[in-house]
């Protein structure tokens, strides 16, 4: 009996440490996620790390990297923040199909630092996840298709048209962020 007794509790002390050890290193990998809001800039965030598809996994975006070096599709200039946080600016700046304006000024670093200023919000504040349909999304045309802005759909909207652009506009890049891939899907996320 005593032997029993100690096996059991041999079990479940193996068990409590690896579920501990699990969910430690879940909350590690959570804490790259993008904020729901923040007036400090992350480096990288990880975008679709719960994402429903089968195939692909979670992408590291370089927050940092896209506004401080020379990201734009020309490679000449660094990204303004409303080019992804496009509610923060005025809505007389907004342009079709974008719509909701949540600032008076247009989003910086300069702004950020007034203590009175908002911050700013994260991805997932307007554009939930497939399936979460407790707000209602806008709703784009695409290849005739009518999509919800969820997440995923707003972040390879913006994470395309960037990328397809630096690629029109040079050429040279497409070895980098293409290889053997036409859309650069493996460059970015990680496979399941």
């Amino acid at each position: 009996m005593k032997r029993l007794l100690i096996a059991a509790l041999v079990v479940f002390g193996v068990g409590a440490l690896l579920l501990v050890g699990n969910a430690a290193r879940t909350s590690a990998s959570l804490g790259q996620q993008t904020p729901k809001e923040s007036k400090e800039q992350p480096k990288k965030v990880k975008l679709g790390s719960d994402s429903l598809d089968d195939k692909w996994g979670e992408v590291t975006f370089y927050h940092e990297n896209h506004t401080i070096k020379n990201y734009t599709p020309d490679g000449k200039t660094t990204g303004t923040c409303v080019e992804c946080h496009h509610t923060d600016q005025p809505k007389d700046k907004l342009t079709p199909p974008l719509v909701t304006s949540e600032r008076n000024v247009v989003l910086s670093g300069d702004v950020l630092k007034d203590a009175a200023a908002a911050p700013v919000k994260g991805c997932r504040s307007c554009h939930l996840q497939a399936g979460d349909d407790s707000k209602p999304l806008p709703v784009i045309k695409k290849n005739d298709k009518d999509l919800k802005l969820d997440n995923e759909v707003a972040y390879h909207t913006n994470c395309f048209e960037c990328h397809d652009a630096a690629l029109k506009s040079r050429p040279d890049l497409a070895a980098k962020i293409s290889g053997s891939d036409p859309k650069g899907c493996v460059k970015c996320h990680t496979a399941k």
